[in-house]
């Protein structure tokens, strides 16, 4: 019974390693989509009401526009043109995909920029597209 014992144990300890894992990578990726905007202690952060100059104010939703050359944007092939897009090159893309339409946008459709839950913080083109692209409900 002590060989019995000692398995339950090393699966109670496994399970608490991997559940405690499974607790925190959300949150690790959550900041590391945050494209850097926590700065570490000591750092210096943007003034107050300057946009990175890569970045321009978006008109309807107050929050710096994404660029193409994000390195996040970069890495989800995301375009302000989804009609830019070359479907050979990006398999995932079917026409008639925009971020207006995909259920991350934060946006109504009409509207010009809106937010995204994929890039936090910044405005996404109602016209563009990544691969992360998933269509609205409904």
């Amino acid at each position: 019974m002590s060989e019995n014992h000692k398995a339950t144990e090393e699966r109670r300890r496994f399970l608490k390693i991997v559940g405690g894992g499974a607790v925190l990578m959300p949150i690790v990726g959550l900041s590391a989509c945050s494209g850097g905007e926590d700065k570490a202690p000591g750092s210096t952060a943007p003034k107050a009401g300057s946009a990175p100059a890569a970045e321009a104010p978006a008109k309807s939703s107050g929050m710096p526009q994404i660029s193409e050359d994000d390195p996040q944007a970069k890495s989800l092939a995301y375009v302000h043109d989804a009609s830019s897009i070359d479907s050979m090159k990006q398999s995932r893309f079917k026409a008639g995909q925009a971020c207006s339409n995909c259920a991350l946008y934060q946006g109504k459709a009409a509207d010009e920029w809106a937010g995204c839950s994929i890039f936090p913080g910044k405005a996404v083109k109602g016209t563009g597209w990544c691969t992360v692209y998933a269509p609205k409900p409904g």
